[in-house]
Protein backbone atom coordinates (compact mmCIF):
# COMPACT_ATOMS: atom_id res chain seq x y z
CA UNK A 1 0.00 0.00 0.00
CA UNK A 2 0.89 3.36 -0.15
CA UNK A 3 1.39 6.15 1.92
CA UNK A 4 -1.72 8.36 2.37
CA UNK A 5 -2.45 11.72 3.87
CA UNK A 6 -4.29 10.76 6.97
CA UNK A 7 -6.04 8.16 5.60
CA UNK A 8 -9.86 7.48 4.98
CA UNK A 9 -11.83 3.98 6.82
CA UNK A 10 -11.19 2.14 3.50
CA UNK A 11 -7.21 2.60 3.88
CA UNK A 12 -7.15 2.05 7.40
CA UNK A 13 -9.75 -1.40 7.33
CA UNK A 14 -7.65 -3.21 4.28
CA UNK A 15 -4.35 -2.33 5.98
CA UNK A 16 -5.68 -3.76 9.42
CA UNK A 17 -7.38 -6.81 7.25
CA UNK A 18 -4.25 -7.83 5.13
CA UNK A 19 -2.11 -7.35 8.17
CA UNK A 20 0.44 -4.71 5.35
CA UNK A 21 2.91 -3.64 7.01
CA UNK A 22 5.24 -1.73 4.49
CA UNK A 23 3.68 1.44 2.86
CA UNK A 24 5.36 2.37 -0.77
CA UNK A 25 6.52 5.67 -1.39
CA UNK A 26 8.89 5.08 -4.17
CA UNK A 27 5.86 6.48 -7.19
CA UNK A 28 4.62 9.71 -8.88
CA UNK A 29 2.77 12.53 -6.92
CA UNK A 30 -0.67 12.30 -7.95
CA UNK A 31 -2.35 15.61 -7.02
CA UNK A 32 -5.70 15.83 -5.65
CA UNK A 33 -5.80 12.43 -4.35
CA UNK A 34 -5.25 11.02 -0.89
CA UNK A 35 -1.87 11.59 -0.86
CA UNK A 36 -2.21 15.15 0.15
CA UNK A 37 -6.05 15.13 1.42
CA UNK A 38 -8.51 14.06 3.52
CA UNK A 39 -12.05 14.48 4.73
CA UNK A 40 -13.93 15.42 7.69
CA UNK A 41 -17.63 15.58 9.39
CA UNK A 42 -18.71 19.16 9.47
CA UNK A 43 -21.55 20.66 10.79
CA UNK A 44 -22.32 21.83 6.90
CA UNK A 45 -21.44 18.07 6.23
CA UNK A 46 -18.74 16.57 4.04
CA UNK A 47 -15.38 18.69 4.03
CA UNK A 48 -12.02 17.82 2.24
CA UNK A 49 -9.09 19.04 3.51
CA UNK A 50 -5.76 19.63 1.80
CA UNK A 51 -2.16 20.00 2.69
CA UNK A 52 -0.96 22.66 -0.02
CA UNK A 53 2.22 21.71 -1.36
CA UNK A 54 5.10 23.79 -3.67
CA UNK A 55 3.40 23.44 -7.98
CA UNK A 56 7.34 23.46 -8.39
CA UNK A 57 7.33 20.33 -6.88
CA UNK A 58 4.12 18.70 -7.75
CA UNK A 59 5.51 17.06 -11.21
CA UNK A 60 7.74 13.67 -10.27
CA UNK A 61 8.16 11.34 -7.10
CA UNK A 62 6.08 11.86 -4.17
CA UNK A 63 9.29 11.83 -2.26
CA UNK A 64 10.19 15.10 -4.05
CA UNK A 65 7.21 17.28 -3.20
CA UNK A 66 7.18 20.05 -0.89
CA UNK A 67 5.18 22.03 1.60
CA UNK A 68 3.61 25.34 0.83
CA UNK A 69 3.96 27.35 4.03
CA UNK A 70 3.44 30.61 2.38
CA UNK A 71 0.24 30.77 4.41
CA UNK A 72 -1.12 29.46 7.67
CA UNK A 73 -2.72 26.42 6.46
CA UNK A 74 -2.05 24.52 9.76
CA UNK A 75 -3.77 26.85 12.00
CA UNK A 76 -6.79 26.98 9.62
CA UNK A 77 -6.65 23.12 9.06
CA UNK A 78 -6.37 22.62 12.71
CA UNK A 79 -9.07 24.85 13.94
CA UNK A 80 -11.97 23.33 11.23
CA UNK A 81 -11.04 19.83 12.37
CA UNK A 82 -10.79 21.19 16.46
CA UNK A 83 -14.43 22.69 15.41
CA UNK A 84 -15.53 19.50 13.66
CA UNK A 85 -14.85 17.27 16.44
CA UNK A 86 -14.34 18.96 19.68
CA UNK A 87 -17.86 18.01 21.14
CA UNK A 88 -16.95 13.83 20.17
CA UNK A 89 -16.36 11.46 22.60
CA UNK A 90 -12.56 11.12 22.19
CA UNK A 91 -10.88 14.48 20.77
CA UNK A 92 -9.24 15.24 23.99
CA UNK A 93 -8.15 11.70 24.12
CA UNK A 94 -6.06 11.94 20.90
CA UNK A 95 -6.81 15.22 19.58
CA UNK A 96 -3.71 16.83 20.92
CA UNK A 97 -1.53 13.84 19.31
CA UNK A 98 -2.74 14.68 15.83
CA UNK A 99 -2.32 18.48 16.42
CA UNK A 100 0.43 18.03 17.90
CA UNK A 101 2.01 16.33 14.24
CA UNK A 102 0.04 18.52 11.83
CA UNK A 103 1.80 21.73 13.22
CA UNK A 104 5.30 20.22 12.69
CA UNK A 105 6.93 22.25 10.10
CA UNK A 106 7.91 19.81 7.66
CA UNK A 107 9.70 20.17 4.46
CA UNK A 108 8.46 17.66 2.76
CA UNK A 109 4.96 15.84 2.30
CA UNK A 110 5.95 12.38 2.53
CA UNK A 111 7.69 13.20 5.78
CA UNK A 112 4.58 14.79 7.47
CA UNK A 113 2.23 12.30 6.08
CA UNK A 114 4.53 9.75 7.98
CA UNK A 115 4.32 11.40 11.47
CA UNK A 116 1.11 11.70 10.80
CA UNK A 117 0.36 7.43 10.18
CA UNK A 118 2.65 6.98 12.98
CA UNK A 119 0.36 9.17 15.33
CA UNK A 120 -2.59 7.17 14.13
CA UNK A 121 -1.09 3.90 14.57
CA UNK A 122 -0.06 4.90 18.38
CA UNK A 123 -3.43 6.19 18.80
CA UNK A 124 -4.79 2.70 17.46
CA UNK A 125 -2.25 0.98 19.67
CA UNK A 126 -1.36 -1.08 16.79
CA UNK A 127 0.99 -3.56 18.11
CA UNK A 128 2.66 -4.51 15.01
CA UNK A 129 5.90 -2.11 13.29
CA UNK A 130 5.68 -0.38 10.25
CA UNK A 131 7.96 0.76 7.52
CA UNK A 132 8.16 2.54 4.60
CA UNK A 133 9.36 1.01 1.54
CA UNK A 134 11.62 4.12 -0.56
CA UNK A 135 13.36 2.18 -2.76
CA UNK A 136 10.90 -0.36 -4.72
CA UNK A 137 8.66 1.17 -7.71
CA UNK A 138 5.36 1.28 -8.18
CA UNK A 139 2.56 2.64 -8.94
CA UNK A 140 0.13 4.82 -7.47
CA UNK A 141 -2.80 2.79 -5.95
CA UNK A 142 -6.25 4.15 -5.10
CA UNK A 143 -7.90 2.48 -2.56
CA UNK A 144 -11.54 1.03 -3.12
CA UNK A 145 -14.35 3.05 -1.52
CA UNK A 146 -16.15 0.97 0.98
CA UNK A 147 -19.56 1.51 2.37
CA UNK A 148 -19.21 1.09 6.41
CA UNK A 149 -21.14 0.53 8.44
CA UNK A 150 -22.33 3.14 10.74
CA UNK A 151 -21.40 4.49 13.81
CA UNK A 152 -22.00 7.46 16.20
CA UNK A 153 -21.45 10.55 14.39
CA UNK A 154 -21.00 14.17 16.01
CA UNK A 155 -23.62 15.87 13.66
CA UNK A 156 -25.76 12.61 13.04
CA UNK A 157 -28.52 14.45 15.09
CA UNK A 158 -28.75 16.78 11.57
CA UNK A 159 -26.65 15.26 9.32
CA UNK A 160 -27.33 11.64 7.38
CA UNK A 161 -24.50 9.27 8.06
CA UNK A 162 -21.36 9.86 5.56
CA UNK A 163 -19.46 6.79 4.52
CA UNK A 164 -15.54 6.53 4.40
CA UNK A 165 -14.13 9.48 5.72
CA UNK A 166 -10.85 9.84 7.48
CA UNK A 167 -9.93 7.96 10.26
CA UNK A 168 -9.86 10.75 12.46
CA UNK A 169 -13.69 11.12 12.57
CA UNK A 170 -13.93 7.15 13.43
CA UNK A 171 -11.41 7.66 15.93
CA UNK A 172 -12.93 10.68 17.81
CA UNK A 173 -15.69 9.30 17.68
CA UNK A 174 -15.06 5.47 18.79
CA UNK A 175 -12.16 5.81 20.72
CA UNK A 176 -10.62 2.72 21.72
CA UNK A 177 -13.26 0.56 19.22
CA UNK A 178 -11.87 1.86 16.07
CA UNK A 179 -9.82 -0.96 16.19
CA UNK A 180 -12.12 -3.78 16.34
CA UNK A 181 -14.21 -1.72 14.36
CA UNK A 182 -12.25 -1.76 11.07
CA UNK A 183 -11.11 -5.35 12.58
CA UNK A 184 -14.97 -6.19 11.26
CA UNK A 185 -14.70 -4.13 7.92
Amino acid sequence: MNLHCVGNISYWSQMIRQGERTLYTNHTFQKQTYLSQFEILTSTGRLKLSIPSKKSTRKGLYSDVHIDYSFNWQKEMWRTIQNAYSKSPFFLFYGYKIEAELMKKETALINLNWSLFQAIVSCLKIPNVYQLDTTQSVYFDSIIPIKNELYPQVFDDRIAFEYDLSILDLLFNLGPETLDYLGRL
